[in-house]
């Protein structure tokens, strides 16, 4: 176990320090809040004792810039009985616990050797979300996805990545791709630009200092500063302010920014990913988003496909999610009947990736059995087929017609005809069962 200990009175940091090592544990120390952050920053920290009252920012301000670096890091507060008000501050913010000074070494060990399998459990799960936030699939669209990440190792400077596409279809996996192949180690701060009051979001992103206007009663570090020479991921970019879009140009353009407040220029050396679910283009021509932001932006274009046109992906999504649950639930279901599988292929998916994922954690909760059960499907799923022949596009027609033309040519000899199609004999079950084509002279 990593644990960081942050106080500025010596005689805690010696005693926890003497008192740790009983526990196997890697201690790491810092005498304020900074260095205490820049440790947090440098090394896989399991485990923090903070103290609440530090000579340069407060506990609680550490404690939420380690919560926006990792919302599942293990904080423990230290106080003064007069602080306890802001103990329990703390502990809405997301620390596990508190201790008031003066407080026995014996008692903080035997509540931290509690926490180990707390921390170990959190591990597991982590590892699990870690799953989640694989990009699957072997369709042609992801495919072209998946190329043009690996191309991204080849950069040795910072860029601009802009990922569009309907809402659950998997931007922000896709963000995160990018983290992992561009800068694994470093931070990955992420930005919900719809999500911050306008009258917020300068002193969020830019930080202020002490003092620059009246609720500014310590310094903020800014999330620009956070995401030093790692990924800063710009959510729903498309709803940023209009004034707050200029000063994130200028920032883009020169590489340098200063707080609210501050004399300082601070460096800004960070990939920016932004994903949206708007078409800017059309954000631009309706004076609603900068076309030189845009430019700006859109270096490295990803649009990310609506599940309803990579159908072929579905089976091997619905299986990843159902290994994913099995191994939170403890089950072992092995996947979906075939008319289930039907109706998953048959439905148009408004919501994407994140209903998928969500259908499936619902049937994986309520299953009783090896395989999921119809019961619980959602209605839309089973009132009706919606994709009957009437609603075929001209594409699907003219897709349909060709596919009809291989089989009666190769007298429904699925290898040869695949292979004419050029395409795989998977694929072409696929569309067969897509647009409902039988024979009775049906080869596999």
């Amino acid at each position: 176990m990593n644990i960081l200990v942050i106080d500025d009175e010596k005689s805690i940091r010696v005693s926890l320090e003497l008192g740790l090592k009983k526990l196997d544990a890697t201690i790491y120390s810092a005498v304020n809040g900074y260095d205490g952050l820049d440790l947090f920053k440098r090394n896989k920290i399991d485990l923090v004792i903070l103290d609440i009252k530090l000579p340069d920012i407060s506990g609680i301000e550490v404690l939420k810039q380690m919560k926006m670096q990792n919302e599942n890091s293990t904080v423990i507060m230290m106080t003064h009985l007069s602080e306890v008000k802001l103990a329990v501050e703390a502990m809405k913010l997301g620390a596990h616990d508190y201790f008031t000074k003066p407080f026995s070494i014996e008692e903080m060990i035997s509540v931290i050797k509690q926490l180990d399998s707390y921390i170990h459990e959190k591990a597991l799960i982590n590892k699990t979300d870690h799953s989640m936030t694989q990009i699957v699939g072997e369709s042609a669209e992801i495919t072209a996805i998946l190329t043009k990440l690996k191309k991204l190792s080849r950069i040795q400077f910072n860029t601009c990545v802009l990922i569009s596409g309907e809402s659950g279809t998997g931007k922000e996996l896709v963000a995160k791709q990018v983290h992992a192949i561009c800068t694994p180690d470093k931070p990955f701060v992420a930005i919900n630009c719809a999500a911050i009051p306008k009258q917020l979001q300068e002193s969020e992103l830019f930080g202020h200092e002490k003092g620059s206007f009246s609720d500014a009663k310590s310094q903020r570090i800014g999330l620009f500063e956070f995401a030093k020479n790692g990924v800063l991921f710009l959510d729903e970019v498309g709803d940023m302010d209009i004034d707050l879009q200029a000063k994130l140009l200028r920032v883009l353009q020169e590489k340098k920014y200063r707080r609210i407040g501050g004399n300082e220029e601070i460096a800004f050396d960070a990939m920016v990913v932004a994903a949206t679910n708007k078409n800017l283009q059309e954000e631009v021509i309706a004076n609603n988003f900068r076309k030189d932001l845009f430019y700006r932006l859109n270096v490295i274009p990803i649009k990310v496909p609506p599940l309803k046109e990579r159908k072929e992906d579905i089976l091997l999504l619905v299986n990843h999610f159902i290994q994913i649950y099995n191994q939170l639930l403890d089950k072992n279901v092995v996947g979906l009947s075939s008319d289930m599988f039907t109706l998953f292929y048959k439905y148009s998916w408004p919501g994407n990736i994140r209903e998928l994922k969500n259908i499936i954690e619902r049937l994986m909760i309520l299953s009783d059995s090896d395989e999921l059960s119809m019961d619980e499907l959602p209605y839309e799923l089973i009132d009706d087929e919606y994709e009957t022949q009437s609603q075929l596009s001209h594409l699907e027609l003219a897709e349909q017609e060709t596919v009809l033309r291989a089989l009666s040519q190769f007298n429904w000899n699925i290898t040869k005809a695949a292979d004419a199609l050029h395409i795989s004999r998977l694929t072409l079950r696929r569309k067969i069962d897509k647009y409902g084509i039988s024979n009775q002279n049906y080869k596999s």
